[in-house]
């Protein structure tokens, strides 16, 4: 999926997104929560930028996994107290349990059917202790994908001089979204062009909250939890 962009991902995102505001919701939500969570599990934790804010600024202890074996060595980079592993969302199995679980920039998408969200929210269960909590930030759901889209952005690191350029095309195949993304990097010392695809799942509210229920979480839904995208808060009641 991001084999290829993974070394250049953070230059591009630091810019597109706003990850203090995002950590400092999440923190802000844990905050709130009847029992007061110390270590969390960062599920698709991407390069671990979430982890790190959430680690230096607020004081968690964070680990994470992740598909893509890149993202993980950098993670673990960023985050030399925390432990990251390369594994799927779906399938993953770790030595210890947490106090909470977060799936964020709707990486929940890449589980791809039903059957591979009911399993990823198992393997996420398993991770937690009773009581403790998953914070899940949704794909689109299908009634709001829009197939047609084409888009584009651009994102310039002055430090580094890279800048990259991200173009989008889409489509559907059944209930799946497919996004293809053309990458044109440009760097001091290189020109880079490729594309990657991605496949994530459409599923509907009642899918998800199904799914989270039959893995015996409480979930409630927030339609603007992080920023302005809707949110699942849920408690593993087993």
């Amino acid at each position: 999926m991001y084999t290829q962009f993974a070394k250049w991902y953070d230059f591009h995102y630091r810019s597109l997104k706003d990850y203090p505001a995002e950590a400092e919701r999440v923190a802000y939500l844990l905050e709130k929560l009847e029992s007061q969570p110390r270590d969390i599990l960062d599920v698709a934790c991407g390069t671990g930028e979430h982890a790190r804010i959430l680690t230096e600024t607020y004081g968690y202890k964070v680990d994470g996994i992740d598909l893509e074996p890149n993202f993980v060595e950098i993670a673990q980079k960023k985050n030399p107290k925390g432990e990251f592993t390369s594994a799927d969302m779906r399938s993953f199995t770790l030595p210890k349990r947490y106090d909470t679980v977060t799936c964020l920039f709707s990486s929940i998408g890449y589980a791809e059917t039903v059957s591979g969200l009911e399993s990823a929210l198992s393997s996420m269960a398993r991770h937690l202790k009773p009581g403790g909590w998953l914070i899940l930030e949704p794909w689109v759901e299908p009634e709001e994908w829009k197939p047609e889209l084409v888009d584009a952005n651009e994102s310039f690191d002055e430090a580094a001089q890279v800048k990259i350029l991200q173009a989008r095309q889409a489509s559907t195949e059944g209930n799946v979204s497919v996004l293809t993304i053309d990458y044109h990097i440009e760097t001091p010392t290189e020109t880079v062009d490729f594309s990657e695809t991605h496949r994530l799942g459409l599923f509907t509210r009642e899918q998800i909250e199904s799914a989270l229920r039959k893995s015996a979480f409480a979930p409630r839904y927030l339609p603007k939890g992080v920023l302005s995208n809707p949110l699942y808060i849920a408690c593993y009641t087993p």
